[in-house]
């Protein structure tokens, strides 16, 4: 009887490690269901960063593109209007050069002598030029938004290497007399020949009904190239 309990407490002391055993099976079975559903979970959420993600850098692509374009459009509305501006300026500038004729016959020196009429002639020129109405205001809203203010008017006459100005502003006219080569115009251009000086403000109607602020100026000789 002694062998037999013996072994009956082997075989029992067996069966509980076998239990344990298989315990630890199941928890190890368990433990590898846990990381696997982990690594699941982690690599649906790498798959959802990664679509944020690229969502995201479309986004900053489609506004970096739009802002690209509006800038290219902005700058495009702003050369038509300056090359429409200096066109008139120009074209105003050569209608007002009212050159005495009795001085050139004389002395073969090309003068402006009636400063008071050229002026009076650039600006109706000017209103003409630009399409203003009595207001001074532009009915082209495209190239131009709100009112032109004429900001600087300049005659220059040159003779005998000096350089005569007559600067008219608001109805007030001021004198100055400089050396050929040292006169400069409001733009910095240095003054050569006789000519007429006109420099404009307005506005410019944008993208997005943004009010950009402008102005031009243009120094148009009698003789020689326009500069």
């Amino acid at each position: 009887m002694g062998f037999e309990e013996k072994a009956c407490q082997r075989r029992s002391t067996e069966s509980v490690f076998e239990e344990k055993a298989c315990q630890r099976r199941s928890t190890r079975s368990v433990s590898e269901e846990k990381a696997c559903q982990w690594r699941s979970t982690r690599g649906g959420l790498e798959e959802t960063d990664q679509g944020q993600i690229t969502l995201i850098s479309g986004l900053f692509l489609s506004l970096f593109v739009a802002v690209l374009l509006t800038s290219h459009l902005q700058m495009e509305m702003v050369r038509s209007s300056a090359r429409y501006v200096e066109d008139a300026l120009a074209a105003s500038g050569l209608a007002c050069a009212l050159v005495d004729l009795r001085e050139y016959g004389t002395s073969h020196v090309l003068k402006i002598a009636d400063e008071e009429r050229s002026y009076e002639q650039f600006q109706s020129s000017l209103r003409t030029n630009l399409g203003l109405d009595e207001n001074w205001e532009c009915g082209n809203k495209r190239l131009i938004s709100g009112k032109v203010t004429l900001e600087s008017f300049v005659l220059y006459n040159v003779a005998n290497g000096q350089v005569e100005c007559c600067k008219i502003t608001g109805g007030r006219m001021e004198r100055s007399v400089g050396s050929l080569g040292q006169v400069r115009a409001p733009n910095g251009q240095i003054v050569e020949h006789t000519g007429v000086y006109g420099e404009i403000s307005y506005e410019l109607k944008g993208i997005w009904g943004l009010i950009v602020p402008a102005r031009k100026g243009k120094l148009v000789d009698i003789v020689g190239e326009e500069t």
